[in-house]
């Protein structure tokens, strides 16, 4: 039997997590005549044994269930596979995040000036969430919408400008609010989502970076950089544009730095 400092100190544990583990029934001490709380050696085990299944990377409350459950070697083993199949998919999501952090950083260092490059995109798969400024549509969608949601480090929220409202008369742009995710990572959606998605066809594009206000981001003339530019190489815009905001101003009063795919027409110069 140990008593309280003996039991903290032969598992490692301060006298403050050990009342934590009593309140959830892993260790169950005994009070002595004289008050003292005593620990049995099955405690110690019991202790450990929900360290190590907190080392597996199971939560507090599946450790305790796994500990009060009979199991045999098929089920712990079971137990184990889902768990490294869990645990494997929080890594890519994990080193998706890690890569997009480093990309960000990358544009941040360029001081958010207008650039522009052509590049070859894959095709988006996208839900919307809104139809211009209308976000009705999002309440349809609230399904696959918290499916990407799930996926945020391999899914972006951007927005969606038509070709047609570009290159329209009108003074502003009314773009869509999407969330969207490369084909090539269409693999982590359900079969329901992936029967549920739009697909944005992109390929060759141009990527023109710049550093506007929310405001600013819709205004037409806001857009003569791009014009510019492609008058200048011979390039004619084929499809949909792909906005891709970082979010610089949370608060919506400076300036954020966005990131536009611009998909163009096979041949023109480079």
């Amino acid at each position: 039997m140990y008593r309280m400092k003996q039991f903290a100190a032969m598992t490692g544990m301060t006298q403050s997590k050990i009342r934590f583990y009593e309140k959830h029934g892993l260790v169950l001490s005994d009070r002595t005549e004289n008050g003292y709380r005593v620990f049995t050696p099955e405690d110690a085990f019991r202790s450990n044994a929900f360290r190590v299944l907190l080392q597996y990377g199971f939560s507090i409350s599946e450790a305790i269930e796994m500990l009060d459950a009979k199991q045999d070697t098929a089920e712990f083993r079971s137990s184990l596979q889902e768990q490294h199949q869990k645990l494997e998919r929080e890594r890519i999501l994990l080193d998706y995040r890690q890569r997009r952090i480093e990309s960000v950083l990358d544009v941040l260092e360029s001081d958010g000036k207008v650039d522009f490059k052509l590049v070859r995109i894959p095709d988006q798969l996208y839900v919307n969430a809104s139809h211009g400024r209308d976000f009705t549509v999002s309440m349809e969608n609230e399904k696959v919408l918290a499916e990407y949601y799930d996926l945020l480090s391999i899914t972006s929220c951007a927005r969606i400008i038509s070709k047609e409202n570009l290159l329209d008369d009108s003074p502003s742009v009314d773009p869509d609010y999407i969330n969207t995710v490369s084909v090539e990572e269409q693999h982590f959606l359900s079969p329901y989502a992936r029967e549920h998605v739009k697909c944005l066809r992109l390929g060759r594009c141009l990527r023109f970076r710049r550093m506007v206000t929310r405001e600013e981001s819709i205004q037409k003339e806001t857009f003569d950089d791009l014009f510019e530019y492609l008058d200048a190489h011979s390039l004619t815009i084929s499809g949909d544009i792909l906005i891709m905001p970082m979010f610089l101003n949370l608060d919506g009063e400076g300036s954020d730095i966005e990131v536009l795919y611009v998909p163009i027409e096979e041949g023109g110069t480079n």
